[in-house]
């Protein structure tokens, strides 16, 4: 999954972007400058060289110029953050020769001395933060921060000692960067009724002071921004100074010095973790919102709505089960009473639902005989009367009664007899079959004893 890390410099009516695109530890750089006239302009540019979107996996960062903020470095006896946040407003309020009500502070982490701890911290009017914010087109969300050149450049170029020269349009800062810390900056605004060679001196001369302030010569310099001409660093490389190229291994030699600010604020994005100090202005009522933020009134909306769901389902299920209830307590008193009529009166309640299907089961054996079902053995009975001819002498002595079948014992004056008794019940409806299982004389010789199977026709109904 890649993630972008957006770098953006504003700059008079230019707007450059620098996303460096992070997939599988490759890092893809990308650079887009536009030109705008308004703020909303701006905005549709920024959306536009971003790709139509800023998703929630990109990291967007850009810094104010350096000459809208006030910086002062301030010694403390602790390095507490929270200690430090109390005791700046009160220090600074001693040093500079503003309110701080209008303003926002923001410091970097303190720095251990022999006897007490130093902090770097600056100022910015919140004015120079709205304007800032009115470019972007999400700016409730981006940027995530708000830096201060030159120190958004610091986290790139703190592993190496030596001077930078950061030429804007309309400023240019010369800041010594020593030990790892900006030791200190040199600043020349309103740039733009200068010539080159005016520019060139004012570098050369802050350069000089700086060298002679740590008692070191020769530092390399990193030379950035829109303001660098041809012929300033042609003049530059006849001093016989290195020219470094910053984040060489990341960025390349073939960026020019425009792009390299954006570049680089992309750059210390990508390396910033919890740990990192960064100067950041998106504080208090300028703080960056997050998607929770931006959508807590619909979460809390959408929260009681699933409240009085859940809680009108409870109560829906309550009702139910009241209801339920109470069918359950009618129908057992009406089964009570049921089994109070059916039932003799002596009877003790057990188990009412087995005691009604044991009585009931009773019953139906008890009316089968009255030919309920179809075959009752009444029914029977009528059917043998009905098919056996009256000229026919048959003695019946027996008569099994079964559910599927009856079996008839007797005697008749002959095997013919019991033939033709056969043919005639098997002409009757009730029966599907009619099978002679034993015929014999009788013992006196003058009569037959005979035993007839008689199958009940299943399809038939009375």
């Amino acid at each position: 999954m890649s993630k972008r890390f957006i770098g953006i410099d504003l700059e008079g009516t230019d707007v450059r972007v620098a996303i460096l695109t992070v997939t599988s530890g490759k890092i893809d750089v990308e650079l887009e400058k536009c030109s705008y006239e308004t703020a909303d302009l701006a905005a549709a540019a920024i959306k536009e060289m971003l790709g139509g979107k800023i998703t929630l996996g990109d990291r967007l960062v850009t810094a104010l110029p350096c000459r809208v903020g006030l910086f002062r470095r301030l010694h403390f006896p602790f390095r507490e953050k929270n200690k430090i946040e109390a005791a700046l407003p009160l220090e600074l309020n001693s040093q500079l020769p503003i309110s701080l009500e209008e303003h926002v502070i923001s410091f970097l982490p303190a720095r251990a001395r022999e006897n007490d701890y130093e902090v770097d911290a600056v100022v910015v009017n919140q004015r120079e933060v709205e304007e800032l914010l009115t470019c972007f087109p999400d700016p409730e969300q981006n940027p995530r921060r708000i830096d201060l050149f030159p120190f958004a450049l610091l986290p790139v170029l703190r592993e190496q000692n030596g001077i930078l020269i950061y030429c804007r349009r309309l400023e240019v800062v010369v800041a010594l960067i020593y030990d790892g810390i900006i030791q200190d900056y040199r600043l020349l605004p309103g740039t733009a009724e200068l010539d080159e060679e005016e520019i060139f001196d004012f570098i050369a001369n802050q350069v000089s002071q700086l060298e002679n302030m740590i008692g070191d010569e020769n530092l390399p310099l990193w030379v950035i921004g829109a303001g660098v001409t041809e012929n300033l660093l042609i003049m530059l490389y006849k001093t016989k100074r290195t020219l470094l190229n910053p984040a060489e291994d990341v960025l390349g030699t073939e960026i020019s010095c425009e792009m390299v600010p954006a570049a680089l604020l992309a750059l210390t994005e990508m390396g910033e973790t919890k740990k990192t100090g960064r100067l950041n202005f998106r504080q208090g009522k300028f703080s960056a919102r997050g998607q929770l933020e931006i959508f807590r009134t619909k979460l809390v909306a959408v929260a009681l709505l699933f409240f009085l769901v859940i809680v009108g389902g409870a109560l829906t299920l309550h009702l139910g089960y009241l209801q339920k209830t109470r069918e359950e307590q009618q129908l057992k008193g009406l089964m009570t009473k049921i089994f109070f009529q059916v039932m003799p009166v002596s009877t003790t309640i057990v188990d009412m639902p087995l005691q009604l299907e044991r009585q009931l089961r009773d019953l139906r054996e008890q009316v089968q005989l009255f030919g309920l079902g179809g075959h009752g053995a009444a029914t029977v009975l009528q059917g043998l009367s009905s098919s056996i001819d009256r000229d026919i002498r048959v003695d019946f002595q027996e008569l099994n009664y079964h559910k599927d079948e009856v079996r008839l014992a007797g005697n008749a004056d002959s095997f013919e007899v019991v033939d033709r008794i056969a043919k005639k019940l098997k002409a009757n409806y009730l029966f599907s079959q009619v099978e002679i299982v034993g015929a014999r004389l009788a013992t006196d010789n003058s009569r037959v004893d005979f035993e007839l199977q008689l199958k009940f026709n299943q399809g038939q109904r009375q």
